[in-house]
C-alpha cells in the first residue's frame, strides 16, 4: 500500500504512576476499533500506544514501594500490555519513554528546536525563570483561576498545589498564536468534536503563554545535553513519542511513511489534554520544520457517579473485574455503544448488564441462534442454494432482509460512522439492521413456509438471504467485537478474518456445513452482577392457557382486582421445555427486567414465531415450577377450540407498561 493511503493512529501514552483502569481502556478500545475499521476499508494503518515513564511522580511512587524506579516502570508497563492483550488490542508498536529509540529521538528534536527561530525571528527555545502553583500529579503549573479554593487545589486531582520557583528552558509558544489560529481555522489541523475546536480557539484568543520544556529538580528523566541537572519535561518528552516510536532519530522508513507522507496523522486523546496536543505539540513541530498532526479527536470522560474516574477520587474501576463479569466483547461493545465518544458518560452496573442482556443476548445472540437453528432444522445444517438476484425471483420479501445494494450501502454507512468516530452511531446502525432481520423472521414465518414442500425454493432463498445478512453484520461489527464476529463467521464456514472484499452480497458458499450452534452471549441474571442495587423480587407462573371463566364465576371487588399486577411484555426468546408437548420457556422483557416464564402454548405456536410478540403478563404471581423449570409470572391467553390464542396489543406499547 502507498504512503498516501497510510493512517497513523495514536492513543496518549499512559502514565505509569498506577495500574491501568477502565478510563485507559476506553481510549485504547476506540483506537483499536478504528484501526480495524480502516483496515476493512483497505487502508494501511499504524496503531501506536505506550507508557509515559518519567517524572517525579514515578520516582516518588517507586520510592514509596521500595523498588528501583526502572523496575517499577517495567512492572506497571507490563500491566498495560497484559490488559491490552486481554482486550484484543492489536497495536503495531508499544512505545515506552524509557526506550533508547525514544531517548535518541527526543534529543534529536531538542537539537532542531535549539537552532529554530520563531515567526518573529527570535530563538524558539530560551532559558528563563518560572514561578507558580505546581501540581506534582499533573506535573503542570496551574493559574490562579484554575485553582479550587480553599486550599489551592488542583481542579483535576483535588490535591494541594505547591508554589514553585525554578530556572528552566522554555518554548516560545506565544509567538505562534497567529500560525496556530490559521492552521486550525483552515482545517489543516482538524480538532473534533466542534466544541473542542472552539475551546482551543478560545484559548488562543486569550493569549498563549510560553511553556517549560525542562525541569531542574527532577532526576528521573532524559537529561538535556550539555545542561547538567536538567531533564526534559513531559511536553518535550512524552509528546515526542508520536515521532520517536516511528524511528525519527534515524530517519527510518516507517517515520517517512507514517508521519512525513501519511494521508492522516490522528491523535485520540482525552479532553483534559487537548490543549497540549493542539497547541504545544503542533507549535514545536512547526518550529522544528516537521509535519503537524492532521486530526485530533478529544473524547469525553468515562465517569462514575458523575465524577471522572481517578485514583485520587477513589472511584476507579478494575478492567479485569469488568472483563471477568461479561467477557471482552461485551466490554468493548458497552464502552463504545453506551455514550457518544465526544461526550462524558456515566458507567453503571445496571446499564452494563442491561446492554448485555438486551443488545447482545436478546438481539444479536437471538438472531444468530434463530437463523442457524432454522438452517439446521430445514436444510440439514448446510447453507441453502444461493437465490437469483432480486427481480429474478419475484418472491416478494427482498425488502424485509435489506438485501443487495441496500446491504452494501449500509456497510458503507457503518464504515463512514466509524471513520468519523461516531462509534455509538455505527453500532446503532448495525443494531437497526439486527432488528430488521429479527422482524423479517417474524413477518415471513419460515416455519410456515416449511410446511409446504412446493414452497421449498422460497424457504431456501429466505434462509440464504437471512444468513447472508448475518454474515455481513459479523463483518461490520468485527472492529468492535472481533471474537464474537469471528465465531459467527466460523459457524458459517468462513475461517478468514474479514476484509474489504467481504462486504459484497452473496458470498456465502452454498452447501457448506454450518458449525455447532452455541449461545453467542448467554443471558445473565442481573442480581448476580449488579452491585449497587438489586432488582425487585419477581413473581411466578402458572400454565398460560387457562379456559375462559364461566359466566357464573363469582364477581370480584375492584380492590381485589387491583391486587393483580398486569404488565406489557415483549417476548425475547422461546424454546420448548424438554419432555413436554405444550410447555414453552420464554424470556420476556418487562421493561426494567427480563423474566423467565413458562407457558402452555407449544401446541399453538412454534417457538421460532414468538420472539418480538407483545403479550400481557401477570407479574406478581409467586414463582412456580412446571416440569422442573421455574416460571416467574403468567402470560395471558384465550382458549379457542382447545388451542391457546395469546392476548396481545394492536399497537406498540413499551414493555413494563401497567395494564389497567
Amino acid at each position: 500500500m502507498t504512503a498516501g493511503r497510510a493512517l497513523f493512529l495514536t492513543t496518549p501514552i499512559y502514565y505509569v504512576n498506577d495500574v491501568p483502569h477502565v478510563g485507559h481502556a476506553y481510549t485504547t478500545i476506540a483506537a483499536d476499533t478504528l484501526t480495524r475499521a480502516r483496515r476493512l476499508q483497505g487502508k494501511d494503518v499504524f496503531f501506536l500506544t505506550g507508557t509515559d515513564e518519567h517524572g517525579q511522580n514515578i520516582e516518588r511512587t517507586a520510592r514509596e514501594k521500595g523498588v528501583p524506579t526502572q523496575q517499577y516502570c517495567d512492572e506497571v508497563s507490563a500491566r498495560f500490555r497484559a490488559l491490552w492483550e486481554r482486550l484484543d488490542i492489536r497495536y503495531d508498536r508499544f512505545i515506552r519513554t524509557t526506550d533508547e529509540i525514544h531517548k535518541r529521538g527526543v534529543v534529536k528534536l531538542w537539537e532542531k528546536l535549539r537552532g529554530a527561530r520563531t515567526p518573529d525571528g527570535r530563538d524558539a527555545v530560551y532559558r528563563g525563570k518560572y514561578a507558580g502553583w505546581y501540581c506534582p500529579r499533573c506535573e503542570a503549573f496551574k493559574t490562579e483561576d484554575e485553582l479550587r479554593q480553599p486550599g489551592n487545589l488542583c481542579p483535576d486531582h483535588e490535591r494541594p498545589c505547591e508554589w514553585t520557583e525554578e530556572e528552566n528552558f522554555f518554548f516560545r509558544l506565544s509567538t505562534y498564536e497567529g500560525w496556530l489560529k490559521e492552521t486550525i481555522e483552515s482545517g489543516v489541523l482538524r480538532i473534533e468534536p466542534e466544541s473542542r475546536r472552539n475551546e482551543v480557539l478560545a484559548v488562543i484568543r486569550q493569549g498563549l503563554q510560553d511553556f517549560s520544556i525542562s525541569r531542574a529538580r527532577v532526576k528521573w528523566g532524559i537529561g538535556v545535553p550539555g545542561e547538567p541537572g536538567h531533564v526534559f519535561y513531559v511536553w518535550m518528552d512524552a509528546l515526542a513519542n508520536y515521532i520517536t516510536a516511528l524511528g525519527f532519530a534515524d530517519g527510518a522508513p516507517e517515520y517517512r511513511k507514517f508521519w512525513e507522507e501519511a494521508a492522516e496523522r490522528l491523535h485520540l486523546v482525552g479532553k483534559e489534554i487537548i490543549r497540549f496536543h493542539c497547541l504545544y505539540w503542533p507549535a514545536m513541530l512547526r518550529a522544528a520544520g516537521l509535519p503537524v498532526p492532521t486530526r485530533v479527536f478529544a473524547h469525553g470522560w468515562l465517569t462514575k457517579g458523575g465524577r471522572k474516574l481517578s485514583k485520587t477520587t477513589g472511584n476507579v474501576i478494575d478492567p479485569d473485574e469488568v472483563i471477568d463479569r461479561l467477557g471482552v466483547d461485551a466490554v468493548r461493545y458497552f464502552f463504545l455503544r453506551e455514550g457518544s465518544f465526544g461526550q462524558d458518560w456515566d458507567f453503571t452496573d445496571q446499564a452494563f448488564v442491561g446492554r448485555y442482556n438486551s443488545d447482545l443476548a436478546n438481539d444479536l445472540g437471538n438472531l444468530v441462534s434463530r437463523a442457524l437453528t432454522m438452517v439446521e432444522r430445514y436444510c440439514g445444517g448446510r447453507i441453502p442454494p444461493k437465490p437469483g438476484a432480486p427481480g429474478e425471483t419475484a418472491l416478494g420479501f427482498e425488502e424485509d432482509l435489506q438485501i443487495p445494494g441496500t446491504t452494501e450501502r449500509r456497510c458503507q454507512v457503518v464504515l463512514q460512522r466509524y471513520e468519523s468516530l461516531d462509534l455509538a452511531g455505527a453500532l446503532a446502525e448495525i443494531w437497526s439492521w439486527v432488528g430488521q432481520l429479527n422482524q423479517a423472521i417474524v413477518l415471513r414465518s419460515p416455519w410456515e413456509i416449511a410446511k409446504n414442500p412446493n414452497r421449498r425454493p422460497e424457504l431456501d432463498a429466505f434462509l440464504y438471504r437471512l444468513l447472508e445478512g448475518v454474515r455481513l453484520i459479523a463483518v461490520v461489527v468485527y472492529p468492535v467485537m472481533p471474537r464474537a464476529a469471528t465465531r459467527i463467521l466460523n459457524t458459517l464456514a468462513i475461517q478468514e478474518a474479514p476484509t474489504a472484499a467481504d462486504m459484497g452480497w452473496g458470498l456465502l458458499r452454498s452447501g457448506s456445513e454450518i458449525g455447532p450452534i452455541e449461545p453467542l452471549f448467554p443471558r445473565i441474571e442481573k442480581e448476580k452482577t449488579v452491585s449497587d442495587s438489586k432488582p425487585p423480587q419477581v413473581p411466578p407462573p402458572v400454565e398460560t392457557t387457562q379456559a375462559a371463566a364461566p359466566p357464573t364465576a363469582d364477581k370480584l371487588d375492584i380492590a381485589d382486582f387491583a391486587k393483580v399486577d398486569l404488565r406489557v411484555g415483549r417476548i425475547q426468546s422461546a424454546e420448548k421445555v424438554a419432555g413436554s408437548k405444550k410447555l414453552v420457556k420464554l424470556q420476556v422483557d418487562l421493561g426494567g427486567e427480563v423474566r423467565q416464564l413458562v407457558a402452555g402454548i407449544g401446541d399453538a405456536y412454534a417457538p421460532e414465531s414468538l420472539p418480538g410478540k407483545m403479550v400481557a403478563v401477570v407479574a406478581n404471581l409467586k414463582p412456580a415450577k412446571l416440569m422442573g423449570v421455574e416460571s416467574n409470572g403468567m402470560v395471558l391467553a384465550a382458549s379457542l377450540e382447545g388451542k391457546a390464542v395469546l392476548c396481545t396489543f394492536d399497537g406498540e406499547v413499551p414493555p413494563g407498561t401497567r395494564i389497567k
